[in-house]
């Protein structure tokens, strides 16, 4: 009878406890606004229908800081955030109409190179995804360099 009495009391408390377990962690959110830094970009381009998964780090020579590899859509888009837009634009203004040239680097890209800015953010990729492009100059303006 003890026992009966001991388990009653506990169990709701152990179903409540138990309740909490196995929520998914909630993700890091823009919380709206323009894009402004990476995490707001991947929440545009996911609001515009993309499907956006970062991969990790990655570095081009002639950029200022290490940037942050995302597949969009299944196609790897390069995101460089800066500490600010006038550090973002001494980069950018380095690198030719075509995006062959980079600073004094005549660049020998693996494919088609497009280049995108918008605030402190360069935004690199290769490719010639038609819905990649698409997307991505839907959320940030069109390309201010590449072919």
């Amino acid at each position: 009878m003890k026992h009966t009495r001991l388990l009653a009391a506990f169990v709701p408390l152990l179903l409540f406890l138990l309740a909490g377990c196995g929520e998914p962690a909630m993700p890091t959110t823009s919380h709206g606004g323009p894009v402004r830094d990476y995490v707001s970009l991947i929440d545009h381009l996911r609001a515009a229908g993309a499907t956006v998964v970062p991969v990790g780090p990655v570095t081009q020579p002639f950029f200022a800081v290490t940037g942050q590899s995302i597949t969009v859509n299944g196609e790897q888009v390069q995101v460089y955030e800066y500490a600010n837009e006038e550090t973002a634009s001494v980069d950018a203004a380095h690198i030719s109409s075509d995006g062959g040239t980079v600073g004094n680097a005549l660049v020998d890209w693996t494919a088609p190179p497009h280049f995108y800015k918008t605030g402190k953010l360069l935004v690199l990729y290769l490719g010639t995804n038609s819905s990649v492009m698409n997307v991505v100059s839907m959320t940030l303006g069109p390309q201010f360099a590449g072919t």
